[in-house]
C-alpha cells in the first residue's frame, strides 16, 4: 500500500478535500455503490490515489491548474492563470493520483 508523505499538521482536513475531489472525478459513483461494493482492487486504488492527492495538494499549495502571474500588496490584486490544461492540472490532483483513478473504471464520462 502507499505511504505517502504527508506530514501536515492539517492531514486530516487535506484527506477530507482529497476524499471529495474523488467524489467529483468519480461522478459520485463510489457513495452511491458504497465503498464496501467496490472491488479489493478499487478499493485499494481509490486510498491509493486519496494519499497522492494529499501529496499533491501539499506540494503544489492546493491552488489546482492556477498560479499567481501578478501580485500588488497595496491594492491587494492578484492576478492568476490557468496552467497547462492536462485534465489532471485542470483537476488539482497530480496525473498519478489520475491514472491511478482511471484504472478502475470509476471515471467514465465527461470530467471537466
Amino acid at each position: 500500500m502507499y505511504g505517502g508523505k504527508g506530514q501536515s499538521e492539517d492531514l486530516k482536513g487535506l484527506i477530507g478535500a482529497a476524499s471529495a475531489m474523488i467524489d467529483g472525478l468519480t461522478h459520485n459513483r463510489i457513495k452511491a455503490m458504497g465503498f464496501e461494493n467496490l472491488t479489493a482492487f478499487q478499493q485499494g486504488a481509490v486510498k491509493k490515489a486519496c494519499c497522492m492527492i494529499v501529496d499533491h495538494m501539499e506540494q503544489s499549495g492546493g491552488l489546482p491548474g492556477v498560479e499567481v502571474d501578478s501580485f500588488s500588496l497595496h491594492d491587494m490584486r492578484v492576478a492568476m492563470r490557468r496552467r497547462r490544461q492536462r485534465p489532471w492540472d485542470a483537476a488539482g490532483c497530480g496525473m498519478w493520483a489520475w491514472l491511478t483513478l482511471m484504472q478502475t473504471g470509476l471515471m467514465r464520462g465527461s470530467l471537466i
